[in-house]
């Protein structure tokens, strides 16, 4: 029970920073300086997008640690909710000013200010400014290998952050005709974080109300500035 609360909270912490946000390199994967200019075409034309995903975390030496599912909602600017569905349910949900992570298994709501340093994360960058993305980060495209790249997409890119201070060495995130596809990321610690996206929805029309948060009546609540 207690190594699983270790990756709840750090799968919280790979959101606010999927901050530190949006995975596992092959030795003949190799890199090209170009791929800025691509990365931003491919996301400025997204206001919003919806779907399901599925993330798997690897250790180090690739042993599977946990596995998770859901859906997840993101809108321009700032707005995000993603909901962990089955045994060990999660919803962690933005309004663009301020985070909650509820925990049901806890009866816990943890309330954070979304800040800078999350907002530069790669799962905020698809809801936040594509012309600064090459402030935060280095960013390569990925070449083709036998048609695809990453598992199974047809462009892809890693991003390096340019700050040391980061919880990640890099992250990659593949598109499937233009949606987004996959991400990969390894942390500090060497753990891979892998998600596949499906049903992906470019520019659905989401209601603000989907991104606000109204603490259920008992839980303990906790504020975390």
């Amino acid at each position: 029970m207690k190594t699983k609360r270790l990756l709840a909270l750090f799968n919280f912490a790979l959101l606010l920073c999927l901050a530190e946000s949006v995975f596992a390199a092959t030795a003949t994967n190799t890199t090209t300086p170009t791929g800025t200019a691509e990365l931003k075409a491919l996301l400025m034309p997204v206001s919003s997008l919806q779907g399901h995903f599925q993330q798997v975390i690897k250790s180090e030496a690739g042993r599977q640690l946990q596995t998770s599912a859901g859906k997840m909602w993101l809108k321009k600017p700032g707005q995000f909710r993603w909901e962990v569905l089955g045994k060990e349910p999660r919803l962690i949900v933005a309004d663009g000013k301020k985070v909650w992570d509820y925990d049901k298994d806890l009866d816990q709501v943890t309330i954070q200010k979304l800040n800078k340093a999350h907002t530069a994360a790669p799962i905020f960058f698809l809801t936040g400014d594509v012309n600064s993305l090459d402030t935060d980060f280095e960013i390569k495209k990925l070449p083709l290998v036998d048609g695809h790249c990453l598992k199974d997409s047809d462009s892809c890119f890693e991003l390096h952050p340019k700050s040391s201070e980061g919880s990640f060495q890099w992250i990659k995130i593949g598109f499937k005709a233009k949606t987004l596809n996959e991400m990969e990321l390894l942390d500090q610690l060497g753990q891979v974080s892998i998600f596949s996206f499906k049903q992906v929805q470019l520019n659905p029309n989401i209601p603000d109300s989907q991104f606000r948060f109204t603490p259920p009546k008992g839980v303990d609540v906790l504020t975390n500035d």
